[in-house]
């Protein structure tokens, strides 16, 4: 018999300790964390919770651990308190190591309004996260799944900020609401161009970003089509729309650049997130 001693009592605490499954807690920033249909990486700011969460989806191809391997990103994500979710794309096809995004809306593809729903649920419950204060944010391919979710289900996430990513044509009829987004753009981007381009060899074509903001206009009921403000804030030239539907709130920033995550967007992104108006 073990007995009751203070020895006998810490030898069966360590005993249980090592007698858990480990694979519930043990995930995070190296090890994948399972949600719904796939899985995702997360790294979290030191303190107590409820943390505010950023959730960045990588382009085509990509991976979630590429997208944390961008220190300057998460760690200007972290420091200003945000966790950092990054989900895994669907591999494109069998043994493909990379990933993309269902922004079709396929159903031979796996559903990832579904998954990412899921994979907010489940960090939030795992690393203790504020459930309502979600960015869904995304690269290219994944800025298009952002998109995507803005449009069909908004309610998903607090948010959205895509980043060099459009609906794809044909465009749908209307978008669900209220939502708010912020969409970041490069003025000389030719891989995703303002007005889209055919791609596949025209079998798809990427959506002109006018026109989907001219969609979400309708869908937050704003009063007029032109902007009700224009920021310069280096290197950004931004607009923003006023006097929509209560609790939505949508604005465009464009940058000199090509096809790409610009300097300084983070904190962009998370101002306009928490509401701070840009000077």
């Amino acid at each position: 018999m073990l007995g009751h001693g203070p020895a006998m009592i810490l030898l069966r605490v360590l005993l249980l300790f090592l007698l858990m499954p480990l694979a519930a807690e043990a995930c995070g920033a190296e090890t994948p964390c399972e949600a719904g249909d796939g899985a995702y990486l997360a790294e979290v700011p030191p303190g107590a919770g409820p943390h505010p969460a950023l959730i960045l989806l990588h382009g085509y191809g990509g991976t979630g651990a590429g997208m944390l391997r961008d220190r300057v990103l998460v760690e200007a994500a972290l420091g200003r308190g945000y966790a950092v979710l990054a989900p895994q794309g669907a591999p494109r096809e069998e043994g493909d190591k990379g990933g993309a995004w269902n922004s079709f809306a396929s159903p031979e593809r796996r559903d990832d309004v579904a998954f990412l729903s899921a994979v907010a649920e489940d960090a939030a419950a795992r690393f203790a996260l504020d459930r309502g204060r979600m960015l869904l944010a995304g690269f290219s391919g994944g800025g298009m799944m952002a998109w995507r979710v803005a449009c069909d289900a908004p309610e998903v996430f607090a948010a959205y900020a895509p980043v060099a990513g459009l609906l794809w044509r044909p465009l749908p009829e209307a978008c669900a609401g209220p939502v708010s987004l912020f969409h970041v753009h490069g003025w000389a981007d030719e891989v995703v161009p303002l007005e889209g381009r055919s791609v596949a060899g025209g079998r798809i074509t990427q959506g002109d970003l006018f026109a989907g903001l001219a969609l979400l206009r309708a869908a937050l009921r704003c009063p007029k089509d032109d902007p009700d403000r224009y920021v310069a804030s280096s290197p950004f030239l931004l607009r923003s729309w006023e006097g929509c539907a209560a609790g939505a709130r949508l604005a465009l920033g464009l940058h000199p650049g090509g096809h790409r995550i610009p300097e300084g967007w983070v904190a962009l992104a998370l101002d306009w997130f928490e509401g701070r108006a840009a000077e």
